[in-house]
């Protein structure tokens, strides 16, 4: 089955270019001009990969990029983009962008990048489905089951939640928004930022070996969590 790639940019010369030269390399392409029209295509025919403009007229490429990262973390973005300064690219790579180009471009580096993180996608995907393990821990994705040093822990869905979202893309910082947003997306709870601290603290108490001094989901201050590297 071809890998679906889902183009958004709001010039209709870039979408031929570039839809011409991933059609050559079997690829099947999707385009949208808005980030109203992909969010239509992505929900019907969730694509493989995203290249995604940033100057779009309806929104900013930047804000459905940090939506697509709390929906669906694996799937990977590339920014395509006329902007190139050093700040806009920060800010795309913290909101999760895995690649980055800047117009003018050559079609056949887009083509190169695209099966790279394709590639990579693979990898992370096979992963997520078998048992990972990590030291004395284990990690059932398929069957959401968590094992230290081969006992069963029980976590609460929220805790399961915490868990897998930071295992998404292990080493990469998730601010305290971002897991906000994953766990409760736009219900309002009170205290919320009290809450998650809660649901951090009793998942720690399940995993570590010394919360007070945790070895696998570290607090980085002033930005967030994350899973230590893999």
């Amino acid at each position: 089955m071809k890998k679906k790639i889902l183009v958004v940019d709001d010039d209709s010369d870039i979408l031929k270019v570039v839809s011409a030269f991933l059609e050559l390399e079997n690829f099947k392409v999707l385009t949208a001009q808005s980030v109203n029209e992909a969010k239509r295509i992505f929900q019907r025919e969730s694509p493989d990969l995203i290249i995604l403009d940033i100057m779009l007229p309806d929104e900013s490429g930047l804000e459905w990029l940090k939506e697509l990262k709390r929906i669906t973390p694996l799937t990977p973005v590339l920014m395509l983009t006329a902007k190139s300064s050093v700040s806009d690219k920060v800010m795309g790579f913290e909101l999760g962008a895995d690649d980055y180009l800047a117009k003018p471009f050559e079609p056949l580096e887009l083509v190169a990048r695209c099966k790279a993180l394709l590639r990579k996608k693979e990898v992370y995907t096979k992963r997520e489905l078998r048992i990972l393990k990590i030291k004395d821990l284990e990690i059932d994705f398929e069957g959401k089951r968590v094992y230290k040093k081969g006992k069963e822990i029980f976590l609460t869905p929220k805790e399961w939640a915490i868990l897998s979202l930071l295992l998404s893309r292990p080493g990469r910082v998730f601010s305290r928004e971002e897991i906000k947003e994953a766990l409760w997306k736009d219900k309002e709870v009170y205290n919320w930022s009290r809450v998650l601290d809660v649901h951090i603290k009793h998942l720690r108490d399940k995993i570590e070996d010394d919360p007070s001094s945790p070895d696998y989901i570290i607090t980085i201050y002033g930005q967030g969590y994350k899973f230590r590297e893999i």
